[in-house]
């Protein structure tokens, strides 16, 4: 009997260890924490001029044991000090690695037949719960780049209103 309880707790653990090593949890930070909540190693703070703050870590700071997505960085963006969008971009990785991550844990889309999954370019959108979800492949100088977004319903205007304000200086500067 000790035996068998011996060898249960051995499995269980073993298990335990295993689910824990595969799985990475990018979210360090819940919807609207201020950014000081947000100290992790290797994080880099970039200020802009429209009232917000970029924090950018590399997906290898944040998921040591998971290398799948090694080459993304995530980013936390901060609007007036509150976290208001998570943003993971690969770029020119060429690889599709977010695709299947968005497939796999939002729910898998319907792609063309007529066009190979590497070449696919486009974006699709998921609701779950309070988010909203979008991922993006689009092409860059040297291959594509792949984004996936996430932004809570609650921030979602504040975020609209950050974006508009970047879209007016781009215009203003052509």
């Amino acid at each position: 009997m000790i035996r068998k309880i011996s060898m249960l707790a051995v499995i269980f653990a073993l298990y335990m260890s295993a689910s824990s090593a595969y799985a990475c949890d990018f979210r360090k930070s819940f919807f609207g924490d201020p950014k000081e909540k947000t100290a992790i190693a290797h994080a880099l703070l970039l200020p802009d001029q429209w009232g917000g703050e970029a924090l950018a870590i590399p997906m290898e700071a944040l998921c040591e044991n998971d290398d799948s997505l090694y080459g993304t960085t995530v980013v936390y963006l901060y609007i007036d000090n509150e976290l208001s969008q998570i943003r993971l971009e690969r770029p020119l990785m060429n690889d599709k690695k977010l695709m299947d991550y968005a497939m796999r844990k939002y729910g898998s889309f319907n792609l063309p037949t007529t066009v190979d999954k590497l070449a696919w370019r486009g974006n699709h959108t998921w609701k779950s719960g309070n988010e909203r979800i979008e991922y993006i492949a689009i092409n860059i100088d040297g291959g594509e780049t792949e984004v996936i977004t996430i932004t809570n319903r609650l921030y979602e205007q504040k975020v609209v209103d950050y974006n508009r304000k970047i879209g007016e200086w781009l215009d203003a500067q052509q």
